[in-house]
């Protein structure tokens, strides 16, 4: 028996005890214990985890056990916000510590609310200490104002959306959809955005061509990932949205700037920005809502990416 499960099932009692989920696999990724916690933590039962049943969660463990570059990733679809960490041992088993992270996530949304409130407020006081008095000046800074309210209420909806995600109380009416008449919908509502930026969109899915999914939620998927493509573009560049590799899969491509492959694993973080020279107005929120309701259809994500030549996101979805 490895030196790891050996000390873990010596020590079971008290490992049962601990405030902290444990999920213990071997180094052929087979689970083969566990504690108490981790069984509300998850919402999962004993029966589940003898038969290796992770139920909904099933594909977010599989990609924390896999890819080597995670270390850690939230887990989406539970009642109350939970984090997964990996540990590789010198055996080669990997634990699995799962942990309530709502003190986390309130400092992030403060950290993130406050610049645009801050911005808000230092212009209000410059009006009121006299700049309402020169029209031109009180024009700029209620324009300013008003973009910073643009930006609150941008970055409140989509950490609302967050929210309810990861929650599992995001309800889910999923069917099969035309993707090339979803895609066409989402091209027209960013179109003025493409034109700005002088970026070509265009929609190469066949006209019979369906996924299974939440019609809303998938929406939210194309245009936002669209809509990074766009802003992570230089003028002139071009967007395709194609059929991916496997049925019921779909990928949207770009000429972009590409992303550098040790950041590859981090663009699905809340806040998290590649480029903040671009991301002026982005709440750094995009990525992270498509990944989160990916992760709720029990599908996944993939990149692909090279830098300065652009990105490939592959959104693969269960077919039924």
């Amino acid at each position: 028996m490895p030196e790891t499960q050996e000390t873990f099932e010596f020590l079971k009692n008290y490992i049962d005890e601990f405030p902290i989920g444990l999920l213990l696999f071997n180094s052929k990724k087979e689970l083969i214990s566990w504690n108490k916690y981790v069984l509300s933590l998850l919402e999962i039962t004993n029966e589940d985890l003898k038969k290796r049943n992770f139920a909904r969660l099933e594909n977010q463990i599989d990609e924390i056990l896999n890819v080597a570059e995670m270390s850690e990733r939230d887990l989406i679809g539970l009642p109350n916000p939970v984090k997964l960490k990996k540990i590789i041992t010198g055996d080669g088993s990997i634990l699995l510590l799962a942990s309530e992270t709502f003190q986390e996530t309130v400092g992030e949304m403060s950290h993130e609310l406050r610049r645009p409130i801050t911005n808000i407020k230092t212009l209000t006081e410059s009006l009121l200490l006299g700049a309402k008095n020169d029209p031109e000046m009180a024009q700029k800074f209620l324009e300013q104002i008003n973009g910073e309210v643009d930006r609150l209420t941008k970055l409140v909806n989509a950490l609302l959306n967050i929210s309810k995600i990861k929650s599992g109380k995001l309800s889910q009416a999923k069917k099969k959809i035309n993707l090339k008449s979803k895609a066409d919908e989402s091209i027209k509502l960013l179109q003025p955005i493409a034109d700005k930026n002088k970026t070509k969109i265009t929609n190469e899915i066949p006209d019979e061509y369906q996924i299974f999914a939440d019609p809303e939620q998938i929406e939210h998927v194309i245009q936002n990932l669209i809509e990074n493509a766009i802003k992570y573009s230089p003028e002139g560049s071009s967007i395709f949205i194609r059929p991916g590799p496997s049925t019921g899969s779909f990928k949207i491509d770009d000429t972009g700037i590409g992303i550098a492959p040790n950041e590859i694993s981090k663009i699905f973080e809340r806040f998290y920005r590649v480029d903040r020279t671009r991301a002026k107005g982005s709440s750094g929120l995009g990525l992270s809502i498509v990944k989160n309701v990916i992760d709720l259809h029990g599908g996944k994500i993939d990149v692909k990416s090279e830098p300065g030549k652009g990105s490939s996101f592959i959104i693969y979805l269960p077919i039924d």
